[in-house]
């Protein structure tokens, strides 16, 4: 049996997704993985990576957040992982209590930064002077004020109030309706090309010169390779020094990503394969 870690406990916003991705891909029916949750991003990709569970499925970026930044940092590190599918799941966000009570009796509130991040309106409106407490994730919030009869809340999903026994008070608190969350398996292999609907994800380090950038992105546009995303991070290596993360439609052994990719080694310019795998299906698609 294959394993497939998530970023847990039981009742994130990952668990919920990685039960609807297996649904979705009939590839895992026949022998289903064994689910592990991991306690953190950092750790799941660690354990994938040193080969202690065989895929990580890990949230990369949200509509209204961006980008979720230790995925993307360690995702550039790492030497043996690629992407091997994607998957977009929509994200209610839920005001968590262990009992009915008035917003105004609400004394701190617990979350991963990602979800009070995407419910800043709300808080900012109804519980404005609330103590707001980070998480590792949803779930680990919805368990901690399960445990304590406090005036404490949690944002997190309806599957974490039904796991530990919580009252919804509210729902659908995120500031935008359509809040889809795009998470990503990584595993130790490239994914076969599909149909032909595919997508490549590229780190660059572009040189620190005038030019640089506009020069790497001109290689895709005069081939006419659409790109779908363009995501820059601190390298970490010296202030001021930024690596690219960028999505392009097609599949990496594409002749004419091929051709880009050859034109950048020429140009000394580091790139890194983060993965060449299936689009999501257009009905997955929000963003």
């Amino acid at each position: 049996m294959s394993t497939m870690g998530y970023l847990g406990p039981k009742g994130s916003f990952s668990e919920e997704a990685i039960h609807l991705f297996l649904t979705d891909h009939s590839e895992f029916s026949l022998s289903p993985p064994q689910l592990i949750p991991f306690p953190t991003i950092s750790r799941l990709l660690l354990a994938c990576e040193e080969k202690k569970i065989d895929w990580a499925f890990i949230p990369l970026e949200n509509s209204t957040e961006g980008q979720v930044g230790v995925t993307m940092d360690i995702l550039g590190q790492t030497e043996h992982l690629f992407i091997s599918y994607e998957f977009v799941q929509p994200i209610d966000q839920c005001l968590l209590t262990h009992e009915p009570m008035p917003l105004q009796q609400i004394e701190r509130i617990y979350s991963h930064e990602q979800a009070l991040g995407q419910c800043r309106d709300f808080l900012e409106t109804h519980l404005p002077q609330i103590e707001q407490i980070t998480c590792l994730s949803t779930a680990e919030a919805a368990q901690r004020i399960s445990s304590i009869r406090e005036n404490w809340a949690a944002i997190g999903p309806r599957r974490a109030a039904s796991l530990y026994n919580l009252h919804i008070l509210a729902e659908r608190i995120q500031d935008v309706v359509l809040n889809p969350t795009r998470f990503v398996l990584v595993g130790h292999r490239l994914a076969d090309m599909s149909d032909g609907n595919d997508k490549t994800s590229l780190l660059i380090v572009a040189n620190n010169t005038p030019g640089s950038l506009y020069s790497i992105l001109g290689e895709f546009s005069k081939r006419l390779i659409n790109l779908t995303r363009i995501e820059s991070r601190p390298s970490k290596r010296k202030l001021g020094e930024y690596v690219f993360f960028i999505d392009v439609d097609g599949y990496v052994f594409a002749p004419p990503i091929q051709e880009v990719l050859w034109a950048l080694r020429e140009e000394n310019i580091s790139v890194k394969l983060l993965g060449s795998y299936p689009k999501a299906l257009p009905d997955e698609t929000i963003f």
